[in-house]
């Protein structure tokens, strides 16, 4: 198996799988996870290069870009995560936090965001260091040779991270990170807004984005990029003639007006001929006394139920 996935990956699944009092069943589908997250690592090194040559040390980078402050947050809370984890031999529960700050905080939506700042790639980049060497005692061999390649050195010429100083905790910052918790929700619920108008993937020249907790005021920048709209605006009130989308923390809403509207409704008003089509069959079935004597009851029952959901989708009651 070692041949196959590599050592990394290898230790790795073993270290996630570690529950306490479980029997670790051990097959190729759990080392292919384990081994799409070794390449998400190469990956987010791969894109840092291409922006920067080297990187220095979170402990001497200055943090500036909101950005960049969000991202040390959230490494904070991992490192707080892992080191208790690890403290208290829940090898398991540390490598699932690892596995989720890297691939889902900085991977999918830091090194994203940071299209939208370029000025953040340097304090990511420092940030990424020093999650390889949270990372190393589970993938000792990647995390030693991206660091590396990072910091621009080679291990025969300096000393290895082994003997460096383990990541400590830092100081949150809570505002920063509720912040971007908004803004990635945003981008979320636009693009849930955007999928029934059809533009799921096109440009759309306006969105407005209300929040539940108003104090909050986002950096629209963001949103307007991966969101793919020209103009994003923070309003106080609900916008009338839009679609909207209902999320956790907050509504979006894309105007309809200068939208053609013909395709979609062409397309809901067959929706709907079919679904009443379906309506009424199964409630002439259900009206026939013969049918309903002589048919198997799981039939009758599920004929009910599929003529409950035709009439629940036709909003009836």
């Amino acid at each position: 198996m070692i041949e196959k996935f590599g050592a990394d990956t290898m230790r790795f699944t073993m270290a996630a799988l570690a529950i306490q009092g479980r029997d670790i069943k051990l097959g190729d589908k759990h080392l292919e996870q384990y081994r799409n997250f070794t390449n998400k690592l190469f990956n987010a090194a791969r894109y840092l290069k291409m922006k920067q040559e080297t990187f220095g040390n979170l402990a001497d980078t200055e943090i500036t870009t909101p950005l960049g402050r969000y991202v040390q947050s959230r490494f904070y809370a991992c490192v707080e995560e892992t080191r208790k984890n690890l403290d208290g031999y829940r090898f398991n529960d540390a490598a699932t936090t690892l596995y989720r700050f890297l691939w889902n905080e900085f991977c999918d939506w830091g090194i994203e965001l940071s299209k939208c700042e370029p000025n953040s790639v340097a304090e990511l980049g420092a940030v990424y260091k020093e999650a390889l060497l949270l990372l190393h005692p589970m993938m000792p061999f990647i995390t030693e040779r991206l660091w590396h390649e990072l910091s621009g050195s080679a291990i025969e010429s300096t000393e290895s991270i082994m003997v460096r100083p383990y990541p400590v905790e830092g100081q949150r910052d809570m505002a920063v990170e509720a912040q971007f918790e908004r803004v990635i929700e945003a981008i979320q619920s636009i693009r849930r807004a955007k999928v029934p108008l059809d533009l799921a993937n096109k440009r759309i020249p306006k969105a407005f984005v209300k929040l539940d907790d108003a104090s909050i005021t986002l950096p629209l920048n963001y949103i307007e990029k991966l969101a793919k709209a020209d103009s994003v605006e923070q309003v106080t009130e609900k916008v009338e003639n839009a679609a909207a989308d209902l999320s956790e923390n907050l509504q979006s809403f894309i105007p309809t007006a200068d939208l053609d509207l013909t395709p979609i409704i062409d397309r809901l008003t067959k929706q709907k001929e079919k679904a009443e089509k379906e309506r009424d069959k199964l409630a002439g079935m259900l009206s026939n006394e013969r049918f309903v004597a002589n048919a198997p009851e799981a039939v009758v029952a599920q004929n009910r139920e599929q003529l409950a959901e035709a009439e629940k989708q036709l909003c009836y009651d």
